[in-house]
């Protein structure tokens, strides 16, 4: 915790410069105030979120009296909530100078290791302060919040409820519990200790905010939007209170009045971090497309980085828009650069994914047509490098200099030269027309409020995990807008439809974070076939996390095609490089209708009569290989449209060099057991993934209950 002085000077210059201009319209408004006068007004503006001024007020403490060891506690704080950790750390080292052995001080270092990951550290601290002082609430508040890091929700309630033992009219254990509670669906226990805080805080509007939550996230709109009116009547500079109801007012369909308090969030605060977002979603169910996407595209002027927002925009750009709008290309250069960004740490992959998206927008676009062309030609699809090459031509001939012509045409024969014998030529297929849906899956949503930093997020995020599938000619992703009530109706609707798989995603947030959970079922038997949950923090995380979402579920498919050409002992089939095939993989040839999904788990069955054969890869090509058959049995009964399973892929020492290095990464990834060939950390340019922040997934209500003062 040591600190130079250097230091010091430095990080009070930070907050020197933005809290100054206010003390400066005062200066000469009032006469100089006493240090006991400043701190209580500093926890005045700290009750109310307001750090900035608070820690003004603080360091005129400090001037007056530097022994005032409460006020540098109180900085401390400030700097906690502003995530400034460091500056934390050194206000706590002045603290502890004139007040040694402080629980207050030793539970704020706490707090600060949790923040910081360091849990193990944290604990011991907490569990000293209670050795020490038995009686210390703030030290139970610390482990409670260790318990929830940990996803033990009743653990954390034996904490709070801890404190509440101790102080029964404790205001931070009665609405800790109250979260806790409504975060776990038990509203009963909830609404109790509601009651209890707004019997003894009725005045106070962090409680009737808090109230407001609790009545949202089990659905009960009409309280929610009383409490948070009640809320801004006793303090109208609460935000917190103003955004939730404008959520709230989204909620009840009330769309107009959405887009009214979006307005005053915004005049009040032009950044707002979600104002625009929402007042977007306003304008779209009103109607007004163009409106919607004009106010999402300047609040992204504002906030590049809100993912959610720039996801629903594109959507609305991609079904609404005409193709030549010139606007596509300023809203596709953000792809673009995150291309760039991700192919400057060899990740192509991110980079692929990313001019993906850049196209989906602005399938015009010359800068990302061409670098999505030449990772096609690296990655050795070079029939797939010569289609884009062709379009290039036929797009943007016209517009191109004439050396840049010439060179283009140069290539385009070149390739046309190399590829006179690929395999669709031989066997007179034309590998671009197949129809290579093999999985049919669906993504449903329940409609459970865990977090309002977007709302409607699980709809959004739903949508978002269909769309990743976009481009994986191997699947049929769908979603449907409206939730669904429960699993029995998700089944219902996937048994019904003929569904393979079908998938529960949702989705809670923080305002730097996320966390990403799916549950993927069986379509024919509802049993399970995995969960997992996805975490990131920082930016990309939405991105990051729809990534890592379609791997896992493409783990759990079985790569499978079919026999489109016989010519006797070899067969064509319909898999190849784009499925990460290698010469030497070995594949059961299966009678057609024969493959069904494992009864429970990944992988496939199928009848031992149904198996007809096996075939060895020898050739193999982009969209289509060419292998022979080694298992027939006694009689012959391999026909056109029979099923493949993979069995086995080569290694890539038994693969050798014939075969081009490609790992792709949106394709079906296990075999007829359902084992994985390839994982996320076997994909070859996955650094950003890797990179992703070593975090702990924590729930959503974590940022309320820090809050809570």
């Amino acid at each position: 915790m040591k600190r130079n002085k250097s230091e010091l000077r430095d990080y009070r210059k930070i907050f020197a410069v933005i809290a100054g201009i206010c003390v400066c319209l005062n200066a000469f408004a009032a006469p100089k105030k006493t240090a006991r006068e400043y701190y209580e007004s500093g926890l005045k503006y700290q009750q109310e979120d307001n750090w900035y001024l608070a820690s003004q007020d603080y360091f005129e403490v400090v001037e007056i009296n530097p022994a005032f060891a409460d006020a540098w506690v109180r900085l401390a704080e400030c700097a906690y909530k502003l995530n400034e950790f460091d500056l934390a750390f050194l206000y706590l080292s002045y603290a502890e100078k004139y007040e040694a052995g402080s629980s207050e001080i030793q539970n704020l270092l706490g707090m600060l290791l949790l923040a910081l990951g360091k849990n193990d550290e944290a604990r011991e601290i907490f569990n000293n302060v209670l050795k020490k002082y038995p009686n210390d609430v703030d030290a139970h508040f610390g482990l409670a919040e260790l318990e929830l890091y940990d996803g033990k929700f009743s653990g954390a309630e034996s904490q709070y409820s801890e404190a509440l033992r101790r102080q029964n009219t404790n205001r931070k254990a009665l609405l800790s519990l109250a979260l806790v509670a409504a975060e776990t669906g038990h509203f009963d226990k909830a609404d109790s200790y509601i009651k209890q805080a707004t019997s003894f805080y009725s005045g106070d509007s962090e409680v009737h905010y808090l109230s407001a939550v609790v009545s949202a996230m089990k659905g009960d709109y009409v309280n929610a939007e009383k409490q948070c009116k009640i809320a801004v009547e006793i303090n109208e500079n609460n935000s917190k209170a103003y955004e939730l109801l404008s959520t709230i007012l989204f909620m009840q369909k009330r769309y107009v009045e959405t887009a009214d308090m979006c307005d005053y969030l915004i005049k009040k605060d032009r950044n707002h971090p979600t104002a625009w977002y929402l007042k977007g979603l306003a304008e779209k169910q009103l109607g007004r497309n163009s409106e919607a996407i004009e106010v999402w595209s300047t609040g992204l002027s504002i906030n590049p980085h809100d993912e959610l927002m720039r996801y629903v925009m594109e959507l609305e750009i991609r079904e609404n828009l005409l193709n030549d709008d010139p606007r596509r290309k300023e809203w596709a250069s953000y792809h673009i650069e995150n291309a760039m960004m991700y192919d400057s740490r060899y990740d192509k992959n991110g980079a692929f994914y990313e001019y993906q998206r850049a196209l989906l927008l602005d399938p015009m676009n010359l800068t990302a047509r061409q670098a999505y062309a030449d990772i096609l030609n690296l990655n050795g699809m070079h029939e797939f490098y010569l289609e884009q090459l062709k379009f290039i031509r036929d797009t943007h001939s016209e517009s191109m200099k004439k050396n840049e012509l010439v060179t283009l045409n140069d290539k385009i024969e070149a390739y046309d030269s190399l590829l006179t014998t690929t395999l669709g030529k031989r066997w007179k297929v034309d590998p671009f027309y197949l129809d290579k849906i093999r999985w049919n899956i669906a993504i449903f949503y329940m409609d459970t409020t865990k977090s309002f930093v977007h709302a409607d997020s699980e709809r959004l995020a739903a949508e978002a995990c269909a769309d990743i599938f976009s481009g994986v000619s191997i699947t049929s992703v769908k979603t449907q807008i409206n939730p669904v009530a429960s699993y029995g109706e998700a089944f219902r609707k996937a048994r019904m439809s003929g569904i393979d798989y079908f998938i529960i995603v949702s989705m809670s947030e923080g305002s730097d974070d996320l966390t990403l959970s799916f549950q993927m079922y069986s379509g024919r038997t509802g049993s399970k076939t995995t969960e997992k949950s996805f975490y990131s923090t920082g930016n990309n995380r939405f991105s990051n996390v729809l990534r890592r979402f379609r791997n896992a579920v493409l783990e759990q498919l079985t790569v499978k095609g079919k026999v489109i050409g016989r010519n006797g002992k070899r067969i064509l089939v319909d898999l190849g490089l784009a499925e990460n095939i290698k010469n030497g993989a070995e594949l059961a040839i299966i009678r057609k209708g024969g493959v069904r999904t494992a009864e429970v788990g990944p992988g496939v069955i199928y009848k031992d009569e149904d198996a007809v054969g096996t075939v060895k890869i020898t050739e193999c090509g982009e969209e289509i290989s060419e292998g022979i058959i080694e298992n027939h049995g006694f009689y012959d009964r391999i026909n056109i449209g029979d099923e493949l399973v993979l069995i086995s892929l080569p290694s890539s020492e038994e693969n050798g060099s014939e075969t081009p290095e490609n790992v792709v990464d949106n394709v079906p990834a296990a075999d007829a057991e359902g084992k994985p060939v390839r994982s996320d950390t076997s994909v070859k340019g996955q650094s950003t993934i890797a990179e992703i922040k070593r975090a702990v997934s924590k729930p959503s209500i974590i940022e309320l209950l820090r809050n809570i003062y």
